[in-house]
């Protein structure tokens, strides 16, 4: 195990008791689709959305502030970047609970567009590709499930209208939307998850919701995240439950291999929480985090499997060096998003503490590192931190985003 320790940090101006519930960067990419990210240089800038409803961008090196938006939304819930293959990303969009899409220019600061839904429907998931001119986002059920939800998606050369509305693919608050990478000659693919416990892949050509769905996964858990790692598509469960399962056959007579349950890893990794599934490179890492002994591991996976009709075979790594430890994490308070770059040589981390915290390695050539500099404001007030992932999910429905 290599072990990433801190030694600074420095002040964000957050208020007290705030959250940081995402962070990404505006770092070039080749292949936008993806949640793989290179090392940030000097005229990078990192952007992150907090509970006092601002943006901020950051330098990825001291962690100082470079911009503040504040007042973005009522409730912001999420943010997304905007931009193209082979450019370095200026655009980012947000969304909250006052049913509002807003697309920014973190350079000047500037709102460049607004999108909205019906009845200013809450809002708590989003996605964006900015190839396909296209910006989705899914709704928040109020309410007790079953009810109402919705995904809708805009075309950005006509912002003011609605291009598409999906309505019956979820009963329950979504909080996972991704443009997933081209499957064949199909690049359209747009992956929903929700606390229903419903993954699906629609085809986003069709406007018609029936034409649409390619691909239905029932999960006997409320979801927080889903996403496609190494051509397969992995499920996390409020109740830390972690399964993956094979990318629908497109001939529909070939009966797809059983999925890879691993049920709750809590125990098998000795953590109290699961962050989320992350692909650094060509490696995927989970993210878990233990807030009693003040830590967060990256855990590298594989898939056994060599067949593609064969059933699913995703373990952790055993071998030396495959497992990254964040010695102190953020305390006793739970890390919400990382932002893990190619190779795992920097990782930056973002949580309840109201911190942003950057750790620097040698990735898979060095046992033993320091981390570069920690961003921080004052303590918030601690709760139950043995509350499950369902009562935490509630407590994001009226405080921060799902996902």
């Amino acid at each position: 195990m290599k072990t990433y320790h801190s030694n600074a940090e420095s002040v964000l101006g957050l208020p007290a008791n705030s959250y940081i519930y995402n962070i990404t960067s505006s770092v070039v990419q080749q292949d936008i689709r993806s949640q793989s990210f290179p090392i940030l240089s000097g005229s990078d800038y990192l952007v992150v959305i907090s509970s006092d409803d601002s943006i901020r961008s950051l330098d990825p090196e001291r962690l100082k502030t470079v911009n503040v938006i504040k007042n973005a939304h009522k409730s912001i819930t999420s943010i997304k970047r905007y931009a193209h293959p082979g450019s370095q990303c200026n655009s980012f969009m947000t969304c909250g609970r006052d049913g509002i899409v807003r697309g920014w220019d973190m350079r000047s600061g500037n709102k460049v567009v607004e999108l909205s839904v019906p009845s200013s429907e809450p809002l708590s998931a989003l996605d964006c590709n900015a190839e396909m001119q296209a910006v989705v986002a899914g709704t928040e059920l109020e309410g007790n499930a079953p009810g109402d939800v919705s995904i809708f998606g805009w075309d950005m050369r006509m912002p003011g209208n609605i291009k598409m509305k999906y309505e019956e693919s979820h009963n329950d608050t979504v909080t996972e939307l991704r443009f997933l990478p081209a499957v064949g000659e199909t690049n359209t693919l747009l992956l929903s998850a929700g606390t229903d416990g419903m993954v699906n892949i629609f085809n986003t050509a069709f406007i018609e919701e029936d034409e649409a769905l390619f691909q239905v996964i029932k999960s006997a858990s409320a979801l927080q995240h889903a996403g496609m790692i190494d051509g397969d598509i992995f499920t996390l469960g409020t109740d830390e439950t972690l399964a993956f399962y094979a990318f629908q056959n497109p001939d529909l007579d070939t009966k797809d291999p059983a999925p890879c349950s691993l049920g709750d890893v809590r125990e098998q990794f000795s953590c109290e929480y699961v962050v989320n599934m992350y692909q650094a490179g060509s490696k995927p890492y989970l993210a878990v985090g233990n807030h009693t002994e003040k830590w967060l591991d990256l855990i590298r996976f594989k898939n056994k499997t060599s067949d593609p009709t064969d059933t699913r075979k995703w373990k952790a790594k055993s071998s030396e060096g495959s497992k990254i430890r964040l010695s102190g994490g953020h305390g006793e308070e739970l890390v919400r998003d990382v932002l893990i770059t190619d190779g795992a040589k920097v990782v930056y981390t973002c949580g309840e503490d109201g911190a942003v915290r950057v750790w620097k390695g040698q990735g898979d050539d060095d046992d033993d590192v320091e981390m570069g500099g920690t961003s921080r404001v004052g303590k918030k007030r601690k709760g139950d931190r043995h509350e499950n992932r369902h009562e935490k999910n509630e407590k994001r429905s009226k405080s921060g985003p799902s996902g």
